[in-house]
């Protein structure tokens, strides 16, 4: 039964996707060579779309707690598709693994992994900035979004630039994102507390109240302070930078996953409004299931992601047809 009910939700979010998306080509790029490795994006774009302007990006960061993932991922790659539907530039990268093949990472470790994928994030940026003339993109208007990992290197990339850290200068002076979509992330920082010395870009801070992995409020450990995402709102609050936090209440960290298929449409009116049209607000949404998301029931939750590691959308479709 259970089969059945993934090959039914694939068959369905196919259809519905199709005729939006046939039209998307996809290129792949090397943006870096750094330790011995090549670090690759793929852009995928609706070229059979009049943009009028130049074309906002987005650019997804994967999750995998920084030791596994990639931007190869067959729900992944829909959530890509769903932005270059809409006429936009849209981006899938690769980093740098930090803690692949370590068991036990220590503050140290966890740091570090932090910073090189941090440091890969901003240099893609960097190269789409390159590019924008031949790729005719709008600089102004380039997002990120990622979940649980690639959530916090987004907030994390965030917060450099405007709390002008040393890596915040692989991006050209003056640079800020349109904004962030955060799926369960946080900022990690040495700190006691965050210093925002530039108002930040708009932020969708989406969130479970019960997320055990990535907190929703704040915790310091082993001289880490981890900002969640709950905490940022108050922060935000206090000092009037515009944001959406959106807690699914009683969700765990199911929330870094399921903005990949069901949160479409909170994700484009913050878009819409936010971001293309510049309106500062401030919003929270509360939204509780009868029973709450859960990472037990992933499979149930989002199948196209769990059976679609390492594959396109268009190879698993194939294989359930």
């Amino acid at each position: 039964m259970k089969k059945l009910s993934v090959i039914v939700a694939i068959c369905t979010l196919a259809i519905c996707s199709a005729v939006a998306q046939n039209n998307i080509e996809k290129e792949t790029f090397v943006y870096s060579e750094i330790d011995g490795q090549e670090l690759l994006l793929d852009k995928y774009v609706d070229n059979s779309i009049e943009y009028e302007g130049k074309r906002p990006v987005m650019i997804y960061v994967h999750g995998g707690g920084f030791a596994t993932g990639s931007r190869i991922n067959a729900l992944q790659i829909k959530y890509n598709k769903h932005f270059a539907a809409k006429g936009f530039v849209s981006i899938a990268i690769n980093y740098r693994l930090g803690l692949k093949d370590v068991e036990q990472p220590s503050p140290e470790i966890m740091t570090n992994a932090i910073n090189v994928a941090l440091e890969d994030l901003l240099t893609a940026t960097a190269y789409i900035i390159e590019k924008a003339d031949e790729w005719n993109i709008d600089t102004e208007k380039i997002m990120i979004s990622g979940g649980s990992a690639g959530a916090i290197t987004c907030l994390n990339a965030e917060y450099e630039i405007c709390a002008e850290r040393p890596l915040s200068k692989l991006v050209p002076e003056g640079f800020n994102y349109g904004g962030v979509i955060s799926q369960a992330g946080c900022v990690m920082v040495k700190e006691k507390t965050l210093e925002w010395k530039k108002t930040p870009c708009p932020i969708l801070f989406m969130h479970g109240d019960k997320d055990m992995q990535v907190p929703f409020e704040s915790m310091e450990m082993m001289g880490t302070f981890t900002a969640g995402s709950n905490y940022l709102h108050k922060q935000f609050v206090e000092r009037d930078f515009p944001h959406w936090l959106y807690v699914e209440e009683g969700a765990d960290h199911i929330v870094a996953l399921k903005p990949l298929q069901y949160n479409f449409g909170e994700i484009d009116t913050f878009i819409d409004r936010f971001v293309l049209n510049g309106e500062h607000a401030i919003v929270k949404t509360i939204w509780k299931d009868k029973e709450p998301g859960s990472m037990d029931k992933m499979f149930d939750i989002v199948p196209l992601y769990m059976i679609g590691w390492d594959k396109t959308d268009e190879e698993v479709e194939a294989g359930e047809q």
